[in-house]
C-alpha cells in the first residue's frame, strides 16, 4: 500500500411471549424485548421490509462513526478543486458538474461540507438495506446479506471512502445499485407477462437512472455504461431493446450536457491535455523504450511540449504504471494542449508501429483492474492520507484557497474529539497491511471472487441471467483496464462493495427460490378498531387498533412480499 501524498499532519478540529398488547411475538422469529411503544411502530412496517430497515440503521449507525471521525469528511486536492469550482470560480467539467453542484448546495444550505458527506453516508445505507431486500426475494437468507452489509460498511477501506469528498463515492453508490435493482427484476420472472408487468417497467425506469448516474459521475461512466449495457442486452432477453435505449439515452443526454449545455451555461470544458493524458503517457513510455522508432517531424512536435529529456525520463520503467508523471511535468499541460491534435496523431502512428509497446504501457497502468497481487512495488495500491497535510497538497498558499470563505473545511473538525478521530485513522492505517492488500485494497480481487459467486449461483439456479448482476463490474473493470491514469483503489471501489455482498448469494446457491406466490402474502392488517387476520410465517390475530399480530410478528427473515 502506497500513500500518494505526503506532508506533516495537521491537527484536527426461542424468545418468550411478549406481554398482551405489547406487539412483541413469541418465537424465535420475533422481534425481543421490545419496548411497547417500538414494537407498536415495527407493527406499522411490512414484515418484508423490517429487516432491511434494520440493516439500514445498523449501517448507518456504523457510517456515521467514519462521517463523525473525520467531519466534514477526507478530502485530497480534487477535492478541494471541487470548492474552487463553486466559490471562486471558474466552473470547469473535470471531474463531475453534478458533484460539484452537490458541493455548492452543501455549502449554501449548512457552511460546510458536512452535510454532503452524510447524505452520501444515508444513500450508501439504504443502497445495502435494498439488497437485503432484493436477494431475499431470490432465496438468499437476509440475515446472511445484513451481515455482508454491516461488514462491509465497518471495513476501513468502505467506510472510510463513503465518507471522501470525492465524485467516484457517488458513482460507486449509482453502480452499486444496479446489483441489487437487478436481482429484483429477476425474482419478479413468475408474474403473469412479467416483461410488461409495471413493477418491471419501475425497475428498467431504475435502471436507466442508474446507468444515468454513472454517466453523469465519472467522466469514463458513458464507456463504463456501455460497457454494462451490452452485457445486459446479451443475458436479459426480453429487455433488450428497453435496455439498449435506455443505455443509449444516457450516453445521448450526457454528451448534450456536456458539449452544448453546460458550455452554453459558461462552465468550461476540461483540458485536453488530461483527456489524452493515457494517450501522451504512452507516447512518453514507447519514446524510453524505442526512441529510434520516432521521426524527426515526431521529436520536433514532441519538443515543443517539454523537452525529449523529460518525455523520456517520465516514460522509463517503472512509470508505465502512472500517467500523472508525464502529464504533471512542468508546462506539459497548458503546451499539450495547444497541440493536441497532433499529439493525438502522432499516438496513433506510435500504435500502428510498434502496438505491443503501447499495448504494454496499458496493461502496465491497468493493473489496480486485473492485477490481485501486484508484482512490483511500483503497481502498488495507491490510498490517500487520513488527515489535512499542512501545505494542503500543495493548494495552501494559493490565494483562492488561503482567502475562500470555505477555508475552514480545509481541516478536520471530528464530532468524536481526538480519541475518536485517532481510533478512525488507527483502524485505517492498520488495513494498509501490505499482506492484505490484495484483500481490502484491490478491487481486482473482488471482480475474480464476483464473477464465480455470480456464476456458481446461476449454475445453480440454472438461469444465466442472472450473470447480469456483474455486468457493472465487468464494465467498470474493463474501463480501467484500458484506460487508466494510476493505481489508485478508488478506481475499482464497485467490485470492492459488490464482491462482499454477493457471498451470501455464494452461500444460498443450493436453497430453491421462493415461488412467486409467498411474495404476495398479504400482511395482515384488520381495519378501523376492530379486529383483523395476517398470514406471513403464521397466522394471529390484531386487536385495538387492528394491527394483525402476523403484521407485527412476521419473521425478520421470512420470505418478503412486495
Amino acid at each position: 500500500m502506497r500513500i500518494n501524498e505526503t506532508a506533516p499532519p495537521v491537527q484536527s478540529g426461542a424468545a418468550p411471549a411478549g406481554p398482551p398488547g405489547s406487539g412483541r411475538p413469541a418465537g424465535r422469529s420475533g422481534v425481543r424485548h421490545v419496548p411497547p411503544r417500538v414494537g407498536g411502530l415495527l407493527a406499522k412496517v411490512p414484515p418484508p421490509w423490517r429487516l432491511p430497515l434494520a440493516t439500514y440503521l445498523v449501517c448507518q449507525l456504523i457510517l456515521l462513526f467514519w462521517w463523525a471521525a473525520f467531519y466534514p469528511g477526507l478530502m485530497n486536492a480534487d477535492s478541494i478543486n471541487f470548492v474552487l469550482h463553486v466559490t471562486t470560480g471558474p466552473w470547469i467539467n473535470n471531474a463531475s458538474v453534478l458533484y460539484d453542484f452537490l458541493v455548492l448546495v452543501s455549502l449554501k444550505l449548512t457552511g460546510d461540507l458536512g452535510l454532503l458527506t452524510l447524505a452520501q453516508t444515508v444513500a450508501t445505507a439504504a443502497a445495502l438495506a435494498y439488497t437485503v431486500y432484493a436477494f431475499r426475494r431470490l432465496g438468499v437468507p437476509g440475515r446472511w446479506t445484513a451481515i455482508a452489509a454491516a461488514v462491509v460498511v465497518a471495513l476501513p477501506p468502505e467506510g472510510s471512502f463513503i465518507i471522501f469528498v470525492w465524485k467516484d463515492v457517488p458513482f460507486t453508490i449509482c453502480a452499486y445499485l444496479l446489483v441489487p435493482t437487478l436481482a429484483h427484476l429477476l425474482s419478479l420472472r413468475d408474474l403473469p407477462n412479467w416483461r410488461r408487468h409495471p413493477r418491471v417497467n419501475r425497475l428498467l425506469i431504475a435502471i436507466g437512472l442508474e446507468l444515468f448516474g454513472v454517466c453523469l459521475f465519472r467522466q469514463d461512466g458513458v464507456v463504463i455504461t456501455g460497457l454494462t449495457a451490452v452485457g445486459l442486452v446479451i443475458l436479459l432477453a426480453g429487455f433488450r431493446g428497453r435496455l439498449a435505449a435506455l443505455a443509449a439515452g444516457a450516453i445521448f443526454l450526457t454528451f448534450l450536457l456536456n458539449l452544448v449545455i453546460l458550455p452554453a451555461v459558461g462552465i468550461k470544458l476540461p483540458s485536453r491535455s488530461l483527456l489524452f493524458g493515457p494517450a501522451n503517457a504512452d507516447i512518453a513510455v514507447v519514446y524510453a523504450e524505442a526512441p529510434q522508432t520516432f521521426t524527426p517531424a515526431d521529436l520536433k512536435l514532441m519538443a515543443k511540449v517539454v523537452p525529449l529529456a523529460e518525455w523520456k525520463a517520465s516514460g522509463a520503467y517503472p512509470r508505465c504504471y502512472n500517467s500523472n508523471s508525464t502529464t504533471f511535468l512542468r508546462n506539459f499541460d497548458n503546451n499539450a494542449s495547444r497541440e493536441s491534435t497532433p499529439l493525438f496523431k502522432l499516438w496513433l502512428r506510435t500504435l500502428k508501429r510498434t502496438p505491443q509497446l503501447v499495448i504494454g504501457a496499458r496493461i502496465c497502468r491497468g493493473s489496480i483492474a486485473w492485477l490481485a497481487f501486484p508484482g512490483s512495488s511500483a503497481a502498488a495500491t495507491y490510498d490517500y492520507l487520513s488527515y489535512y497535510p499542512a501545505n494542503l497538497w500543495g493548494w495552501g498558499n494559493v490565494p483562492a484557497v488561503k482567502y475562500n470563505p470555505y477555508r475552514r473545511d480545509f481541516s478536520a473538525r471530528p464530532l468524536l474529539g481526538s480519541f475518536g478521530n485517532n481510533t478512525a485513522i488507527f483502524l485505517r492505517v492498520a488495513s494498509e497491511t501490505r499482506q492484505l492488500d490484495w484483500l481490502l485494497w484491490r478491487g481486482a480481487t473482488w471482480s475474480y471472487l464476483s464473477y464465480a459467486m455470480v456464476v456458481a449461483f446461476a449454475l445453480r439456479r440454472k438461469n444465466w441471467a442472472l450473470l447480469s448482476m456483474v455486468a457493472i463490474v465487468a464494465g467498470q473493470q474493463l474501463m480501467v483496464f484500458a484506460d487508466n491514469p494510476d493505481q489508485l483503489f478508488r478506481y475499482m471501489m464497485t467490485a470492492m462493495f459488490v464482491g462482499p455482498m454477493l457471498i451470501p448469494l455464494f452461500l444460498a446457491r443450493n436453497r430453491p427460490q421462493p415461488a412467486l406466490d409467498s411474495f404476495e402474502a398479504g400482511h395482515g392488517a384488520g381495519a378501523g378498531n376492530g379486529t383483523g387476520t395476517g398470514t406471513g410465517t403464521g397466522t394471529g390475530t390484531g386487536t385495538g387498533n387492528g394491527i394483525g399480530a402476523a403484521a407485527a410478528a412476521g419473521t425478520l427473515d421470512q420470505a418478503p412480499a412486495e
